[in-house]
C-alpha cells in the first residue's frame, strides 16, 4: 500500500487502553492481531452488543494469513489468542443461549464480545451474565450449530491479490467461497475490470458478489468499460461510473423483484 490509504477510507474505533497500557502488557503478536481483527469484525455490525464466533475467525482468510497457519494449527493459534485476551479482560467469551423459553434452554456454542461497559449492560438486559463460564465446545457456530470451514491451505490464505484486498476494503470480509469467486473472475477478466466492478458495487451500496458478477457479465456483452479504455478526465470517469452504478443497481433490484425477493 505504497500510495497510502485511499480517500474515504473507513475507520474502526479501538479502546484507548488497547493502544496504551494493554499494548505494553501484550507480549504475543498473535494475541494482538486476533484482538484487532475481532474489534474490526464487531464494529462492522453497528450494534450493541455485537458478537462473533470462533468459527468465523477460523474461516477468515485474513486471520489465516496473518497467523501464517491453517487447519488445526490455525484453530489452536486462534484459541490461544482468545484465551489470553479473555484472561486479560479484553474480550468476553460467553456461552450463547438458544431462543427456547423456559428452564430447558441450553447453551449452544459460544459468542465473543468486546469487554466494555455498554456491552456488559446490554448483556445483562438480555438476561446474560457477563461473568458466566464458557462452554466446552469452541469450534461450533452458535447460531447454526454447524462447524465453520477452516482455511485448509496456508499458501492460499497468504495470497493477497489486489482484487481480494480491494473487496475486503470496500465490500466485506472475504470468505473462502468469495475468494474462489474472485479467483475465477480474474481468470476471465482483467484485474482492473474486477476492481472497477467492486468499486461500482460499493458505490451502489450493494454488498453482494452476485451484483459484481452481473456487472462483469454485462461487460462481456457490451465490451470493456469506457472508464478503463479512456484515460481522459478523472471527474468524467467518476461521473460515468456513478451513472452506470445506479443503472445496474436498478436492474439488479428489478430482477430481484421479478423473482419475488424483497
Amino acid at each position: 500500500m505504497s500510495g497510502g490509504f485511499p480517500r474515504g477510507v473507513q475507520f474502526t474505533p479501538v479502546p484507548n487502553p488497547l493502544l496504551a497500557s494493554l499494548l505494553e502488557e501484550i507480549d504475543s503478536l498473535n494475541e494482538l492481531k486476533v484482538v484487532l481483527r475481532v474489534v474490526h469484525a464487531l464494529h462492522r455490525q453497528r450494534k450493541v452488543p455485537s458478537s462473533i464466533t470462533r468459527g468465523e475467525l477460523y474461516s477468515d482468510r485474513t486471520v489465516a494469513a496473518m497467523l501464517g497457519a491453517a487447519g488445526d494449527e490455525l484453530e489452536a493459534a486462534v484459541d490461544s489468542a482468545l484465551e489470553a485476551a479473555s484472561d486479560r479482560g479484553v474480550l468476553l467469551l460467553l456461552a450463547a443461549q438458544d431462543s427456547s423459553p423456559g428452564p430447558g434452554a441450553s447453551s449452544v456454542g459460544e459468542r465473543i464480545y468486546l469487554n466494555t461497559e455498554p456491552v456488559r449492560r446490554a448483556l445483562v438486559r438480555q438476561g446474560i451474565d457477563p461473568a458466566s463460564s464458557r462452554p466446552d465446545g469452541r469450534a461450533r457456530d452458535a447460531a447454526s450449530g454447524k462447524q465453520n470451514e477452516t482455511w485448509p491451505d496456508t499458501d492460499a490464505a497468504l495470497e493477497k491479490l489486489s482484487a481480494i484486498t480491494y473487496y475486503e476494503q470496500n465490500i466485506a470480509a472475504v470468505t473462502p467461497m468469495v475468494a474462489e469467486y474472485i479467483h475465477a473472475a480474474l481468470e476471465e477478466h482483467p484485474e482492473d475490470e474486477v476492481m472497477l466492478a467492486i468499486r461500482m458495487a460499493a458505490g451502489a451500496n450493494v454488498r453482494s458478489w452476485n451484483y459484481i458478477a452481473a456487472i462483469l457479465r454485462r461487460w462481456v456483452i457490451e465490451g470493456r468499460p469506457e472508464e478503463l479504455e479512456n484515460e481522459g478526465d478523472g471527474t468524467a470517469r467518476r461521473d460515468l461510473q456513478e451513472d452506470r452504478s445506479e443503472q445496474l443497481y436498478e436492474e439488479y433490484l428489478e430482477r430481484r423483484r421479478a423473482r419475488g425477493a424483497h
